[in-house]
């Protein structure tokens, strides 16, 4: 199938950038309820586990898929958007790592301490493949997240984002065969070199989650007119039947078709109530909330549940002081570090006067 030329750069799909925050949102009240209740012993002020939270990874994966295949096919070129992606997301995950180093000291974390090869591992983004556990738990989508950018700039460069059916086809048939058989295979032969190399590329091809990230590809050839309707739309089918497949029963399929169509509806601009104007000022910030948000809200709930004070009011303060660390990180350290090394990036990538660029 043909490729269109790069588009030219637009304006962001504002509904988009809310499902984000919202995403994140849902995201910050799964883990101050059912997760921490799980691990250590909180009564949630729910009444239970918040039903959603698995539902918010899934939508982010989806956007994702959606979202990034526009930057990529916007940019162009590879290498601008796989920089954009690393200054965007690696110098405050850094930050991030080593202030976990700190605060994993601290009650109810403490009784787990970060070793040095899990901090190592941790520096490579990907601490998975080496079969390491995250500092942060919440951190494994952004494992994930990372490989979906080398993926995408990978099938780009084979020709496998021109030929789409066959790119994507051949990570979903890897899905299909080999998440299944590994965890067949686990119990018996989880100490197996070939076991351990097997659940490395699994990690490496994130193959979990490649048929989440395939709708979001398909949606945004559907939203450009690139390829036929109705094979775009079978290849939406055929990747979401692929995720359940593998999915062991953990998502709904209905939650599933409902995601993609809340997504389909805010990348044609349908919704206006996402143009909420606190959802979009959420989705700014979502990156710092992610990664500050977790391991130093167990604390702090932790700190004030031992002092006695109600769930509720817990729940509410470190919601409140999570969303206010991500606005300060984002305000303070994220945004002038992005630009910095943005505008040195432009600086390397223009000429010097009187020198010729070559291609």
């Amino acid at each position: 199938m043909p490729v269109t030329a790069p588009e030219p750069q637009r304006r962001r799909i504002t509904e988009l950038d809310a499902l984000r925050s919202l995403a994140a949102i849902n995201l910050v009240l799964f883990h101050f309820t059912h997760v921490y209740a799980v691990k250590f012993g909180f009564s949630t002020p729910l009444g239970g586990e918040w039903p959603y939270g698995a539902y918010g990874v899934m939508m982010f994966f989806i956007l994702s898929g959606f979202v990034n295949s526009m930057s990529l096919m916007r940019r162009g070129r590879p290498t601008d958007f796989l920089v954009a992606r690393l200054i965007r997301i690696v110098p405050l995950f850094y930050i991030a790592i080593v202030a976990n180093l700190v605060i994993c000291r601290m009650a109810p974390l403490s009784g787990d301490p970060i070793t040095m090869g899990q901090f190592l591992a941790n520096l490579t983004l990907m601490p998975r493949v080496f079969g390491y556990q995250c500092v942060d738990p919440v951190m494994w989508t952004l494992q994930v997240e990372m490989m979906f950018y080398v993926l995408l700039v990978v099938l780009m460069r084979l020709g496998g984002l021109r030929n789409y059916f066959v790119g994507w086809g051949v990570l979903l048939l890897g899905s299909l065969t080999l998440c299944p058989t590994l965890d067949l295979l686990k119990t018996e032969y989880s100490d197996a070199t070939w076991f351990a190399a097997g659940t490395a590329v699994r990690h490496l091809l994130a193959l979990d989650f490649a048929p989440l990230f395939a709708i979001g590809f398909l949606l945004y050839q559907i939203k450009t007119k690139t390829g036929r309707l109705s094979h775009n739309l079978i290849g939406i089918l055929v990747a979401g039947t692929v995720f359940h497949c593998i999915d062991h029963g953990k998502h709904n399929p209905a939650a599933t078709m409902l995601i993609t169509v809340v997504v389909t509806a805010a990348a044609w601009g349908n919704i206006p109530v996402l143009r909420f104007r606190p959802l979009v000022f959420v989705s700014g910030i979502s990156y710092a909330i992610y990664l500050c948000h977790n391991n130093l809200g167990c604390v702090l709930m932790n700190t004030f549940d031992k002092a006695g004070v109600s769930p509720v009011m817990c729940l509410l303060i470190v919601i409140a002081f999570s969303f206010s660390v991500g606005l300060l990180v984002t305000r303070r350290i994220e945004q002038p570090i992005t630009r910095r090394l943005q505008a040195l990036y432009q600086r390397i990538q223009t000429p010097a006067p009187g020198v010729c660029a070559t291609e």
